[in-house]
């Protein structure tokens, strides 16, 4: 256990110093953007009796490459970034700082199963089970219940159909986007790893 957390503590080491990194940075400013584009314009809206029931996002991937090449750091601030910034450019409500909170945690989440580590479909079905269960809808259900003043059971059947319908179009992207980056050379000068 104790060889975990050391694993786990040099991903965050090597993630974090990825951010002195100019390279690093301006690729992670552009999956910054490509994050903040899909919150804008790649979500798509479930409406029933004339509700606006469950609204998909597809804002995983960029932050899933992110921990890829970089690492939980690294994710985890381009997940945070998205959401404060997405807010700014597109208010919907009031700002709830736990959705921020949220999207940091998956971006580590992201970064410890994804950084330096052989991606399998596996892996990406373990941690997106993670994601989805405690991080969207634990989380995320308690977000609408302390800020919007939803019922428990409300807050989680609303964010579980959500997750059941998200969960396995993750899986998918992020495996088919993870054998597309496998097949470019150039993506193992752009990312950090251990041999550096």
């Amino acid at each position: 256990m104790k060889n975990y957390f050391g694993l786990v503590g040099e991903k965050f080491r090597l993630s974090a110093k990825a951010l002195s990194d100019p390279k690093a940075l301006a690729v992670s400013a552009m999956l910054l953007a490509i994050t903040l584009v899909l919150s804008y314009f790649g979500n798509i809206s479930i409406t029933l009796l004339g509700t606006n029931v469950i609204k998909l996002s597809f804002t995983a991937l960029p932050i899933a490459v992110a921990a890829l090449l970089y690492g939980p750091v690294v994710a985890g601030v381009i997940g945070g970034l998205s959401d404060i910034i997405g807010f700014m450019i597109a208010p919907m409500g009031a700002y709830i700082p736990g959705f921020t909170v949220s999207m940091i945690l998956i971006g580590f989440a992201y970064g410890i199963a994804f950084f330096n580590e052989k991606i399998t479909v596996r892996r990406i079905c373990l941690i997106q089970l993670i994601v989805s269960l405690f991080i969207s809808v634990l989380l995320g259900s308690l977000w609408f219940v302390l800020f919007y003043g939803f019922q428990l059971l409300q807050a989680f059947s609303v964010r579980g159909i959500k997750e059941l319908v998200m969960y396995p179009l993750n899986i998918i992207l992020i495996a088919g986007m993870t054998k597309v980056l496998e097949r470019i050379p150039e993506m193992r000068d752009i990312g950090v790893s251990s041999e550096k």
